[in-house]
């Protein structure tokens, strides 16, 4: 395997990168230098070098230094906003498109893009409040509902699910993340999946508030979906069973 460096001379870009991957900021004396890091290409000579980032794009996902998922999160919303832009005029918003023909491409397209790799994150409140408002903000576009008139007329976003035959994002996401989970709860444990979801760091946590991890999630979930947290890998056992139980 060789590896696509970049030449200053000729002009080239690196598509090879390398991500500085930081430690929790309060940690650092610091954090906006990261106590002095350097984060200059590296030079390999001849006018190759390889560049250090903060940010890598990997099949589609933004993995970045911090090791949340937040920006990819709010990559995945911008993307999805503009294919709902692109497709707002001529479907999303027009008088002759029927209710059942929005909600279904807005499922096969929007949706689809909007919790691509959602399988793998760790989210958060506050980042599943971003992904709700998006979803807010789409279905009261489809309904043809100004934020006003939700107030005046007391419209919640129950209804407007109702009435595109939808439900809460959470719901998606939780199908999604359980359907994986199950997955790779089913692997054998030679897996590297599977080694990782039973995995256990012994190295003692730094100071401040632990960031939220992918097993905080999945048990939440599991609540959402009235799983039994300390049994679930049992019932994920049978491949049919556990899609029954995360039809949620």
């Amino acid at each position: 395997m060789e590896v696509h460096k970049g030449n200053l001379p000729a002009g080239k870009d690196s598509k090879t990168e390398i991500l500085f991957c930081s430690k929790p900021l309060q940690m650092y004396k610091d954090p906006s230098t990261y106590d002095g890091a350097d984060l200059s290409d590296i030079d390999l000579g001849d006018g190759d070098y390889l560049p250090i980032v903060l940010q890598f794009l990997y099949l589609g996902s933004v993995i970045s230094s911090d090791c949340t998922d937040t920006l990819d999160v709010r990559t995945r919303i911008e993307k999805a906003g503009n294919a709902f832009g692109a497709l707002s005029e001529n479907i999303f918003r027009s008088l002759i498109v029927s209710i059942t023909a929005k909600s279904f491409v807005y499922q096969m397209i929007v949706l689809t893009i909007l919790l691509y790799g959602s399988e793998s994150w760790c989210l958060t409140e506050a980042l599943v409040q971003e992904l709700s408002c998006f979803h807010s903000r789409c279905m009261r576009a489809m309904c043809r509902v100004t934020r006003k008139q939700t107030r005046i007329h007391r419209i919640s976003n129950a209804d407007l699910q109702k009435r595109l035959d939808l439900q809460p994002i959470k719901s998606y996401i939780a199908r999604r993340q359980l359907r994986w989970a199950g997955h790779v709860s089913r692997m054998s444990f030679n897996r590297l999946p599977r080694k990782m979801l039973s995995s256990w760091v012994r190295s003692k946590r730094p100071r401040g508030a632990p960031q939220m991890t992918y097993g905080r999630t999945i048990k939440r979930l599991l609540k959402y979906a009235n799983i039994e947290v300390d049994s679930w890998h049992i019932l994920a056992a049978d491949r049919l069973s556990w899609k029954k139980t995360i039809a949620i």
